[in-house]
C-alpha cells in the first residue's frame, strides 16, 4: 500500500512539475539565437540554424522557437543602430504550431504587424519578456516592434509552408547543377557563388532553367536573369544574400519574356545597393518573396524599370530606401522611351525607413504609366529620411514623383492598411531629385489622370509636420515648360486615424496645391 503510495505520489510530482516547466515563461539566452537544425520525423515542421559564414552584427536580441525548436535569426544593423533580426521556418499548413519570442530586455509594450491580414489564433504574453503565438495558417510574415521602437530592434518572421514542389534529390546536400534537368540546385548550408563558378559572383540563369535554394541554403552572391520565357524559375525557401565586397543588385531580369521568383528570401547585408530589380521585362511573377536591407540608403526593394505585364503577389519587403520603386530610365525624351504599365501589386507587406513605400518614380524616362494597381496590401512603417526629416515634398507611403514631363494614367490604391507613415499621399511634378543630385527635365508634355485611392487607412499619427497629410501639385510651367495637371483623382473611404475624410477642405489637404489640381472626388464610400 505504502508503495502504491509512493508511485502516486512520484507521478504526481513528476506531472507537476510538467505542468510547472510547460507554464515557465519562455526564458531568453543569446545563443539560441543561432537556432539548431530539426527535421519532425513526420516532415510536418523544420528549423534551420544560422550558417556560421553569415557574418552576424553583435549578439542576439531575440530567440524564437517554433514547438520548442530554436530558429536560426539572421541581423543587419540599420541606421538608427537598431538590430534588425530576421528568421524563417517551414510547417505543414492547416497543422498549429506554437512560437515562443522572448527579448532581451522588458517588454513594456509589442505590436504584432500587419495585425489586420495576419491569421493567428492566439497571442498573448507568457512573461515579462516573451510572448506566445498560435498559428495554423502557413506563408505569414509576422513584423514583431517592442515597446513602440520602430527604429531599433525589429524582428521579422517568415513563417513558411512546407515546399512539396522541391526537387527530389537523391543527396539533398551541397550544390548540384543538373543538365537533363536543366537545374541548379542549392541544398541546405552555405554556397559561395564565386567559389563555385569560379570568374564571377552571379549566376546567370539561362532560358528554360531553374534554381532551387533549398530550405536552409545560404547562397553568398548574385542572380541574374536575361532574355528569358517563362518556364524559368528561381524559386525555395533558402537565403541569397551579399554585402559590401560587391555591392550590386542581388537579383536582377533584363529583357526577360517570362521568369518567376518564389519564395526566397533575399537580403543585402551591410551594403547600399538595389535588392531586385527588372528592366524592360514583360510577363515576370514574384510570389512570396522576402526581400530585407536596413542599410542606409539606396537599398531600393524592389525596383521595376519600363516593365509591363508583371505581377507582384504576397510579398514581404523591407528596404531603407523605396520598398517599391517603380522607374523610368529609358535613353533620350520619355515620349521615345519604352512604358511602364499593366502591373499589379497584391498582398504586399512594405517598410520603408527611408523614402515611399510605393514609389512611381521619380526617374520617369517612359512615354506613359499607365493600368498600375496596388490593392490588398499593407504598409508597415513608412519614413521619409532619416537625415532630412519632414524636408522632402516628394515623399510619401503612397507616392508618384515625375521629373522629367511624362503621362501618368489609371493608377489604383485599393484597400490598403497604413499601420505608421509620415506623410501618406503625394503626387506631382518636380524640377529635380534629392537635392538637384537627379537633374530633371519638364520640357516636354504630361499631366496625370484618373488616380484612385479607395479603402485607404491610416492607423496612427507620428506627430510631426508632414503626419498623414495629402500633397498634390501640378508643375507650374515655369522656364516657358508645358504644364502639367493633375485631373480626376477620387478619393473613396480614405481614412486617417478612424475618421473618414469628407471632402477637400481636410486638414490632411493642407499641403495640396489647387491651381493645377482639379476634378478631386472625395465620398465616404466607394
Amino acid at each position: 500500500m505504502n508503495t502504491k503510495l509512493h508511485l502516486l505520489r512520484l507521478c504526481l510530482a513528476f506531472l507537476f512539475s510538467v505542468s510547472a516547466l510547460c507554464a515557465r515563461p519562455f526564458s531568453f539566452s543569446a545563443g539560441r539565437g543561432a537556432g539548431e537544425d530539426y527535421a519532425h520525423p513526420r516532415g510536418t515542421f523544420f528549423t534551420h540554424a544560422v550558417a556560421k559564414q553569415f557574418p552576424m552584427e553583435g549578439e542576439w536580441l531575440y530567440n524564437v522557437a517554433v514547438n520548442g525548436r530554436y530558429v536560426g535569426l539572421y541581423n543587419d544593423r540599420n541606421h538608427w543602430g537598431g538590430l534588425v533580426h530576421f528568421g524563417s521556418f517551414e510547417f505543414e499548413n492547416g497543422r498549429e504550431v506554437s512560437i515562443d519570442i522572448s527579448y532581451h530586455s522588458r517588454i513594456d509594450s509589442f505590436e504584432i504587424l500587419p495585425i489586420h491580414a495576419l491569421n493567428l489564433i492566439e497571442v498573448k504574453r507568457t512573461g515579462r519578456r516573451s510572448l506566445r503565438i498560435r498559428t495554423d495558417r502557413a506563408d505569414q510574415n509576422i513584423t514583431l516592434v517592442v515597446n513602440g521602437e520602430h527604429k531599433k530592434h525589429v524582428l521579422h518572421l517568415f513563417c513558411n509552408s512546407v515546399d512539396h514542389r522541391a526537387p527530389k534529390m537523391e543527396d539533398c546536400a551541397g550544390y548540384r547543377k543538373d543538365e537533363a534537368r536543366r537545374l541548379h540546385y542549392f541544398g541546405p548550408g552555405f554556397h559561395d557563388l564565386k567559389q563555385i563558378l569560379g570568374h564571377t559572383d552571379q549566376l546567370k540563369v539561362e532560358n528554360g532553367w531553374q534554381v532551387y535554394l533549398a530550405a536552409g541554403a545560404v547562397v553568398y552572391g548574385r542572380m541574374g536573369m536575361w532574355e528569358t520565357d517563362k518556364g524559368t524559375r528561381i524559386g525555395g525557401r533558402g537565403l541569397l544574400y551579399n554585402d559590401t565586397a560587391n555591392p550590386r543588385v542581388i537579383l536582377e531580369a533584363n529583357y526577360c519574356r517570362g521568369a518567376d521568383v518564389e519564395g526566397i528570401l533575399i537580403h543585402g547585408h551591410r551594403g547600399s545597393c538595389w535588392q531586385t530589380a527588372l528592366s524592360h521585362c514583360r510577363n515576370v511573377e514574384f510570389k512570396q518573396v522576402k526581400i530585407l536591407a536596413v542599410r542606409y540608403a539606396s537599398t531600393d526593394g524592389l525596383d521595376i524599370i519600363n516593365c509591363e505585364q508583371c505581377a507582384f503577389l504576397n510579398t514581404f519587403i523591407r528596404a531603407n530606401d523605396d520598398a517599391i520603386a517603380i522607374k523610368g530610365l529609358g535613353q533620350g525624351k520619355p515620349q521615345d522611351c519604352a512604358p511602364t504599365r499593366n502591373l499589379t501589386f497584391c498582398g504586399m507587406q512594405l517598410w520603408n525607413d527611408c523614402n515611399c513605400a510605393m514609389g512611381i518614380g521619380a526617374e520617369n524616362r517612359t512615354r506613359i504609366y499607365e493600368n498600375i494597381r496596388f490593392m490588398n496590401s499593407s504598409i508597415l512603417f513608412s519614413y521619409d529620411d532619416p537625415d532630412y526629416h519632414e524636408m522632402l515634398d516628394e515623399r510619401a507611403a503612397l507616392a508618384i514623383c515625375c521629373i522629367n514631363g511624362t503621362y501618368v494614367r489609371n493608377i489604383r490604391y485599393e484597400n490598403i492598411d497604413v499601420y505608421h507613415c509620415e506623410r501618406l499621399i503625394a503626387a506631382g511634378f518636380q524640377p529635380s531629385f534629392w537635392f538637384g543630385a537627379l537633374k530633371g527635365d519638364q520640357s516636354t508634355p504630361g499631366g496625370m489622370q484618373d488616380i484612385t485611392y479607395s479603402n485607404i487607412r491610416s492607423f496612427h499619427n507620428s506627430g510631426s509636420r508632414i503626419a498623414n497629410k495629402i500633397h498634390l501639385y501640378g508643375w507650374d510651367g515655369r522656364g516657358g515648360t508645358p504644364e502639367k495637371f493633375i485631373r480626376g483623382v477620387t478619393m473613396e473611404n480614405v481614412q486617417i486615424e478612424g475618421r473618414t475624410l469628407m471632402g477637400t477642405g481636410d486638414d490632411a489637404f493642407s499641403e495640396t496645391k489647387w491651381e493645377r489640381v482639379s476634378e478631386v472626388k472625395v465620398a465616404d464610400r466607394p
